[in-house]
């Protein structure tokens, strides 16, 4: 019975994922609580977003309605486990931490008065992680866990506004860590774990157009881009509150200010800006009530948040926070359990601020009562 009320946690982390989370960068929600599971194990998890994020620009020299600015986009977790000794266990979590896509592919280039819109803006930001863990058994209720990742990242991008720029990158791979540790009291299901994430380092070999040319640097411009990802805090809980009732919930702290992406070109048509980066950090938190309802089957309800951090939006970044509910079940099998879930996002309001350009502005978009939905899967296979 405590075990498949453990089990019944996995709705919190498949319902957690795949998130418009700090303007659409953060996306598998770095989950590691295969290792604090038991035996040899197989987990395949498989996420689909459908964001609606839709706007409009404001005043008179109005470019209409944007739609289709963050296209669906899909995503599998894998992760394996088995023990190496009575104490001591492996963990190997192959997953998609960070991404962004957007695609500003309605509306017209240029608005009735002649100011200009964000049509054309493209982005896409994908990153893959291979994370080996070990984890020690210090006592029968306290283990420890550490290990590394191997974490690559791509980027290309075409913006029309600046001066018809493109950006194109190869997959640059870094290392980074992983420590953390665990509390359990089985007879009340009780877990507490802690895990932190390094900041991985990356060094981005890219290409650079600008289609209207620059003496200084003439195009297409070679270059190596350096950012890091963020440093990252996950705090999962989850007890037993009653017989066959399951409270659980995670906290996740990421430390945005760290990430910077600033190519050389980009930075001097935009007078030394960059095209992302984050001005605060971001907690998410999610707490969850799950239900056995017979040896098979259990359903458990989520709700998450990440408050507005209240900054300017951008052509990367048009939401702001979000608060979402979610519902999924388990069915537990001798050797295989199954696990549905949905989830339905309220994205946060925000502004893109009006832009000066050296011959033409373009007006401010607003962007209001957004959703995403998610849809996951996991399977896990005991052998």
């Amino acid at each position: 019975m405590k075990r498949t009320l453990i089990n019944i946690a996995i709705l919190s982390t498949i319902l957690g994922t795949g998130m418009a989370q700090a303007g659409g960068f953060d996306r598998s929600g770095q989950d590691t609580s295969i290792i604090l599971k038991e035996g040899n194990l197989l987990e395949i998890t498989s996420v689909s977003v459908s964001p609606s994020v839709t706007g409009a620009y404001a005043g008179s020299a109005s470019g209409g309605v944007v739609t289709d600015v963050a296209p669906d986009y899909s995503f599998t977790n894998l992760a394996f486990r088995t023990d190496i000794s009575d104490d001591m266990s492996l963990a190997i979590i192959q997953d998609q931490p960070y991404g962004a896509k957007v695609n500003w592919a309605s509306g017209a280039s240029l608005t009735a008065s002649g100011a200009k819109s964000y049509k054309g803006v493209k982005a896409d930001i994908k990153s893959d992680a291979t994370t080996a863990l070990i984890s020690y058994d210090l006592r029968d209720d306290v283990t420890v866990y550490a290990g590394l990742k191997n974490q690559s990242i791509s980027a290309t991008n075409s913006n029309p506004v600046a001066a018809v720029y493109t950006i194109s990158s190869n997959t640059d791979s870094s290392m980074g860590y992983v420590l953390g540790a665990a509390v359990e009291k089985p007879e009340i299901a009780l877990r507490v774990a802690f895990t932190y994430h390094s900041k991985v380092s990356h060094d981005l070999a890219i290409v650079e157009t600008n289609l209207l040319g620059n003496a200084a640097l003439p195009t297409p411009h070679s270059t190596t881009t350096s950012f890091k990802t963020p440093e990252a805090y996950n705090l999962d809980f989850q007890t037993g509150i009653a017989e066959d009732t399951l409270l659980f919930g995670t906290v996740r702290h990421v430390k945005w200010t760290q990430f910077i992406l600033k190519p050389t070109i980009y930075s001097g048509l935009t007078s030394g800006g960059a095209l992302k980066d984050f001005t605060s950090n971001a907690t998410t938190y999610t707490i969850g009530l799950g239900r056995k309802l017979n040896d098979q089957w259990a359903a458990a309800v989520t709700y998450g948040t990440e408050a507005a951090t209240g900054e300017a939006g951008s052509a990367l970044g048009p939401t702001d926070g979000f608060k979402k509910m979610g519902v999924g079940v388990t069915y537990t099998g001798e050797k295989m359990s199954v696990t549905l879930g949905v989830q339905k996002a309220n994205l946060g309001d925000t502004t893109i601020p009006e832009k000066a350009l050296t011959a033409t502005t373009i007006s401010a978009v607003n962007f209001t009562g957004n959703t995403t939905l998610v849809t996951a899967v996991k399977v896990a296979y005991k052998f």
